[in-house]
């Protein structure tokens, strides 16, 4: 029987908050929900960092619901033996955490400006909500017992937030954008906030995925003309309809674009993906070309291109330590990278160390994960397998070209 443990601490020396409330309407959303035999409920009032471990021991909970105030930067504020303020770091939380993510699967820091923890216990637990900002006791209250109301009634966490989010704005109340719903990096780490774009823009990719291939420009940016390109894109891949869009998480990556992860059930089957959507005038469409990772120059076009033309290319980048022919040197002056299509073609791309395009790539490259990037590359060898990289042009599949960026093949 999954658990759900929650810790409340109001020290002595800060402001009061009415804890045992939010206990004791959490235990009521339990005993309302028709669910109330397959979960249990332990709490733990006045908690020590101390009390916290055992408890965690005693009960391996899948939930830790911490109630409390919060410091961002500054910690969590436990209490100690004497009843004041013990701060604690979000690092030792998250190793704590470590040794219990076999069982626990969500924790919920229901704090002023807990996002700063929630960024860190999220590297070692699947889900995690925090606080952006400070929220009222009354909207910290009533979120929480709307989020058990969802998750005792059986739905999974990112529903139960959007839910609790829901309920704090159905009743007026301000805060319904301060919670923030984070997942695990093993689950391509999102952080999404109540928005009214989130139902929105499931609303657009349900409808976008249920039209036929041929017609779908008409949810997107570019309009008619993409068409024949969407058409041999996709081929002759079979329709099929899809029965829900759920949006994982959001990140703005410009003034008016987001980086949108959506999860996509069609019968059984499940499958996470990535959508650009630009948000212009209150209208909200896709941007396709960055969403599915075109190279703005096929490869094989590319390949045929005479030396020196730079080329635009929407790749997946990482660091390697392959090296060849020109780019081999002694001085070992080239840092060497894989750049991948969408379609799984690759490329050896190198870029000169010690210039301002080496900081810029290394920077968003240096922690060692692949990278959706936007580049200019040319061939300077006469191999052309082997591309040097001349400009970082996005750290994302945005680009839009300028009249001074690279052109496609034929001019455009």
């Amino acid at each position: 029987m999954p658990t759900v443990l929650i810790v409340a601490a109001s020290p002595l020396d800060q402001d009061r908050l009415r804890l045992g409330a939010e206990v004791r309407d959490i235990r009521d959303a339990l005993q309302r929900s028709r669910n109330r035999e397959h979960w249990s409920i332990q709490s733990n009032e006045a908690t020590t960092v101390d009390d916290l471990r055992r408890a965690l021991l005693d009960f391996r909970p899948a939930v830790v619901h911490f109630a409390g105030h919060g410091s961002g930067p500054g910690g969590l504020f436990f209490e100690d033996p004497n009843g004041n303020t013990h701060c604690t770091d979000a690092g030792p939380l998250a190793k704590l955490c470590h040794h219990f993510k076999d069982s626990l699967k969500c924790v919920v820091l229901n704090a002023c400006y807990s996002e700063v923890q929630g960024e860190v216990i999220r590297q070692e637990i699947d889900h995690v909500v925090g606080m952006r900002e400070a929220v009222e006791d009354s909207a910290a209250r009533r979120f929480a017992v709307a989020f058990y109301d969802a998750v005792f009634a059986g739905t999974d966490f990112r529903t139960a937030f959007d839910l609790a989010c829901t309920a704090l704005d159905l009743n007026k109340i301000a805060d319904a954008d301060v919670p923030t719903f984070m997942t695990s990096p093993h689950l391509d780490a999102t952080s999404l906030s109540y928005t009214a774009n989130v139902p929105e823009i499931e609303r657009i990719l349900y409808a976008y995925y249920n039209t036929h291939y041929s017609d779908r420009w008409t949810f997107t940016t570019t309009g008619e003309s993409l068409s024949p390109l969407m058409v041999t894109h996709y081929g002759e891949q079979v329709h099929q309809s899809v029965d829900k869009v759920q949006v994982l998480g959001m990140n703005r990556v410009g003034e008016e674009h987001w980086r949108v992860i959506v999860k996509v059930t069609a019968g059984e089957d499940k499958a996470t993906t990535q959508f650009y959507f630009r948000k212009r005038d209150r209208a909200l469409l896709i941007e396709w070309e960055a969403t599915v990772g075109l190279w703005s120059t096929p490869v094989k076009t590319y390949l045929a291109i005479p030396p020196s033309t730079p080329v635009l290319a929407r790749v997946l980048a990482t660091l390697e330590d392959y090296y060849n022919y020109a780019f081999a040197d002694a001085k070992r002056s080239y840092q060497s990278l894989m750049l991948r299509t969408q379609e799984g073609e690759v490329l050896h791309g190198y870029v000169a160390r010690n210039t301002p395009v080496y900081d810029k790539v290394i920077g968003i490259l240096c922690d060692g994960n692949e990278h959706a990037v936007t580049l200019e590359i040319r061939n300077v060898t006469g191999q052309t397998d082997m591309p040097l990289i001349t400009n970082l042009l996005s750290p994302s599949w945005l680009y839009f070209n300028q009249e001074d960026a690279p052109r496609h093949a034929d001019g455009t």
